[in-house]
């Protein structure tokens, strides 16, 4: 092991960075390795593939209110907007900069839309303005799901570094070695064996995705079947990438079996460990201890032994670490290319996060900022048009106010929450047709809603002082 810091892509020693393990444009939960050099092979990735995939993806990171650190606004992506029966092609990052002075034209180049004021200013003759409220005509957004970059060589080199730079990380690789020499072929230049496919079985999506939160992106490493190293790249809880980072396991990388979840929220959970017998020992251990236990007397006179909440690790996280590496050991259903299967299951995931509101401290900061401006109209719901996150968030906002709290914190939201959704484990709503209609309808028949939405959104402001997200 080299001693001293050095780039794991050449070996220099001079002029080296923080890599954004994952780019900062695609996670809330930042993940580094020192040991990239600044130019070559930190900076010059962004213009061969992360580029293009950060804005292949402007939609889904815009849904999950992920932001990157290095600018202001949410990332902006491509819709067409029919209002009041016309289509107006338009780059945007919140709805709400449809009516914000903003002046769009529509994609046959016969309209435009604005603010009154602003449309007047365009057009001299006041008899081809026409004033329409917004609160009264239905608004539709139409967006396109860009499936192609999933399959794409921008992505698998993406995963590929995500998956290398992840793995050294915390192996505290330092320099180049042969042992990467595949990966960091294709990572840099795009040739050689490609080390990465595609996971297409259905049921490994379905117990991955019962185990993580909505959004998050999953990493896991483990030494396969064959003996390699394979590290899975579980990107927003939409796809799968297997990445064989070696064909043995490196002599000195000692731990082989890592485990991470990274959230929307910025929250994590790791575990680190030298095998997946290491990790089948840890819980054994975990689970004979019985200080790690305390006794419940059952109504029946059952005593049963329930663990404790502050013992040293998640039994729960080591089992399923356990079975998913297994799973994985087992799993051949592999794709590089475009198929029904993997194309089913990416229509189906990218259109659970479509249909899902998260519920955390950033996501309802950021709802109350687009939503409650200083100076703001009162607000009023559209009957006619349906937008189920947003009509999601005012109903919290309502709950919000009803309750009368001053103040608010995580626990304090979520209990809110489960109080009012108490179907749902997590801190995820899937919001159909329906109960998005079942919502709208308790708001607009709440004479007092908009006094409530406002004292709601209030005690979100002073949640830390309310500091920008």
């Amino acid at each position: 092991m080299i001693k001293n810091h050095s780039c794991i892509y050449c070996g220099t020693e001079n002029d080296l960075s923080e890599s954004d393990i994952i780019p900062d444009a695609l996670t809330n939960a930042r993940i580094t390795n020192r040991n990239v050099c600044r130019i070559e092979h930190n900076n010059k990735f962004s213009d061969l593939f992360e580029g293009e995939v950060i804005e292949s993806l402007a939609l889904i990171s815009n849904e999950l209110d992920v932001k990157s650190s290095k600018g202001k606004n949410y990332a902006k992506y491509e819709s067409t907007v029919r209002i009041a029966g016309v289509d107006y092609d338009v780059s945007m990052s919140s709805e709400l900069e449809l009516f914000s002075g903003r002046v769009l034209k529509s994609a046959d180049k016969k309209h435009l839309m604005s603010s009154f004021e602003q449309v007047s200013k365009i057009e001299k003759d006041p008899s081809k303005v026409k004033a329409i409220d917004i609160n009264n005509i239905v608004v539709e957004k139409k967006v396109k799901i860009n499936l192609e970059i999933y399959f794409k060589v921008a992505i698998f080199r993406l995963a590929a570094k995500i998956a290398f730079e992840w793995y050294c990380a915390k192996n505290n690789v330092s320099g180049y070695h042969d042992d990467f020499s595949n990966i960091i072929s294709f990572i840099t230049t795009g040739a050689g064996n490609n080390p990465v496919s595609i996971i297409q079985s259905e049921e490994l999506y379905r117990f991955i995705g019962n185990q993580a939160n909505l959004g998050s992106h999953c990493l896991f490493a483990f030494q396969d079947s064959q003996s390699r190293i394979s590290v899975v790249v579980y990107l927003f809880g939409i796809v799968m990438y297997r990445v064989i980072v070696s064909d043995n396991i490196p002599e000195f990388c000692t731990n082989n079996l890592l485990y991470q979840e990274l959230c929307t929220d910025s929250s994590r959970k790791e575990i680190i460990k030298s095998s997946l017998e290491d990790v089948e020992r840890t819980y054994i251990e975990c689970i004979t201890n019985k200080g790690n236990f305390s006794p419940i007397k059952l109504p029946n006179g059952i005593t049963c032994m329930v663990p404790m909440q502050n013992q040293s690790i998640d039994i729960l996280l080591y089992i399923f670490i356990g079975n998913a590496v297994s799973y994985f050991k087992g799993i051949n259903a592999e794709t590089t290319t475009p198929n029904e299967t993997i194309i089913a299951i990416l229509l189906k995931n990218i259109t659970q996060i479509m249909d899902a509101s998260l519920l955390h401290k950033k996501s309802i900061k950021r709802f109350v900022k687009e939503h409650f401006k200083d100076g703001h109209e009162p607000i009023r719901l559209n009957p006619n048009s349906s937008n189920k996150k947003e009509t999601f968030m005012f109903y919290i906002l309502m709950v919000i106010g009803k309750s009368n709290i001053k103040t608010i914190n995580d626990c304090t939201l979520q209990q809110l929450a489960k109080e009012t959704f108490s179907r749902y484990p997590k801190d995820e709503f899937i919001i159909s047709n329906e109960l998005e209609k079942k919502l709208k309808n308790e708001l607009l028949n709440t004479p007092e809603y908009p006094s409530l939405l406002e004292q709601g959104a209030y005690v979100i402001k002073q949640w830390d002082n309310y500091p920008l997200v």
